[in-house]
């Protein structure tokens, strides 16, 4: 496979406050890395029901940092300028991402647009993803890891949302028993907003282990005939695997097109296990990705 498509995810070593070296440094060996694309993670949406103290509904958070609110920019004021200085390099394509588990996003997103009439305009929420897409231009892809809320209607009209402020949208699911769920979103899309879906970070670990990317695209074929998914899925695994590990579970998916790269889950574990020369290990595991998925 050529042009691979090669991602990670990144918490708090991306934020000021939380960063694990300084962030410069980590953008300077994200460029020099391989990987193509950094998915900033994890972004919340604020809610003023079961936490303490309430928070204001639709306000923007990454990770516990409030950085959007009421239509401002609150967060650090160096953060967008380095957000905005990543592309470069091998890194092509930067990615915001909303959800993951233990969390409430998606049901705080569904009591937005229902309280709001069946509607985000107008919301707090559309203001501030506004003020998220000017403020951070080299953003341009929100990718969306629903794990708490399975309603379709408020998801596909989130989406529409984000894709009106000028976003493209990836889904990173996980649970195999979920795929009509994301097949009928993404039918949705695809009819009302086509190609503005570009691509799918299935996970492949953890709760989503035993996920065969090309199930999930035969799913998606069934679903949405004539749909091409070709290159359409990149294949997850995270640090807990050695880069041997990553490469051995790239190489039982690299003869199935549907593949078009992988992802890594997370660059904060990287750093964190490879303190004296952290680049090193970033290009350990695309490696191991590139080689996994490559045909001889």
């Amino acid at each position: 496979m050529s042009n691979l498509n090669i991602a990670v995810y990144a918490e708090g070593c991306m934020y000021p406050d939380t960063a694990i070296q300084p962030i410069n440094d980590v953008v300077s060996q994200l460029q020099q890395s391989g990987f193509t694309t950094l998915i900033t993670s994890l972004f919340h949406i604020g809610r003023n029901y079961s936490i303490s103290p309430p928070q204001i509904m639709g306000d923007i958070y990454f990770n516990d940092k409030l950085v959007i609110s009421e239509g401002s920019y609150v967060g650090d004021q160096s953060w967008p300028s380095i957000i905005n200085s990543i592309p470069g390099g091998s890194i092509t394509q930067v990615c915001a991402s909303i959800g993951g588990g233990g969390v409430m996003d998606y049901q705080t997103i569904q009591k937005i647009y229902e309280d709001n009439g069946n509607s985000f305009s107008g919301t707090n929420l559309e203001r501030n993803f506004e003020v998220f897409r000017s403020t951070f231009p080299a953003i341009s892809i929100i990718d969306l890891d629903n794990e708490d809320n399975y309603d379709k209607t408020s998801l596909v009209a989130f989406c529409q949302m984000l894709i009106g402020i000028g976003f493209d949208i990836t889904f990173c699911p996980y649970q195999s028993w979920d795929q009509q769920f994301w097949d009928s979103c993404l039918a949705s899309l695809n009819a009302s907003n086509p190609g503005a879906v570009k691509w799918w970070n299935l996970q492949c670990y953890d709760g989503g282990n035993g996920n065969d990317p090309q199930d999930w695209a035969n799913n998606i074929k069934r679903y949405i005939p004539g749909f091409d998914t070709d290159g359409f899925i990149l294949a997850g695994d995270w640090i807990n695997d050695s880069p041997s590990g990553v490469e051995s579970l790239m190489q039982s998916f690299k003869n199935e097109s549907c593949v078009g790269g992988g992802f890594i889950w997370t660059l904060d574990s990287i750093i964190q296990q490879y303190p004296g020369d952290p680049l090193s290990g970033m290009k350990a595991y695309v490696n191991a990705i590139s080689s996994g998925l490559s045909i001889s």
